[in-house]
């Protein structure tokens, strides 16, 4: 992570945007636009990851072995992808979040923080010294 940034976890939901419903074309300017924001993303070294998740396939887990099929919750907006950056603050990161193509089109994003933990840098090197140690044995 860059100095002085922060890590922050974007979430795309969406009710009723049914992409289905789009003409080829429709459906090639969304790409479009959703790829332009994210090279923005990436040419100011803010993106770190992202995703779309399959639509109802998955399985949600709860205390007491109880599985239910699909990640559906009780709230009608379901999280479609996930994007997670850096940025200078949560107002910068909401900055961001506000240009998502995904906005104008009847969805909404979740603009999340991601606490720096101090033991990351310790498992980081831990990690990676397993990793070193692997290469030695098996080079």
């Amino acid at each position: 992570m860059e100095e002085g940034m922060n890590n922050y976890i974007l979430f795309l939901r969406n009710e009723t945007i049914d992409f289905s419903s789009y003409s080829p074309e429709e459906s090639q300017k969304i790409m479009s636009d959703f790829d332009k924001w994210n090279t923005e993303m990436i040419k100011e070294g803010l993106l770190i990851a992202s995703g779309s998740l399959q639509g109802g396939e998955g399985r949600t887990f709860r205390a007491g072995n109880i599985v239910t099929d699909g990640p559906y919750s009780e709230a009608k907006e379901v999280v479609t992808g996930f994007l997670m950056i850096q940025a200078n603050d949560l107002d910068h990161a909401s900055e961001i979040a506000s240009k998502s193509p995904f906005l104008p089109r009847g969805g909404s994003v979740e603009v999340r923080p991601i606490p720096q933990m101090e033991f990351e840098d310790a498992a980081l090197a831990i990690i990676t010294a397993h990793a070193n140690a692997r290469k030695a044995n098996n080079g």
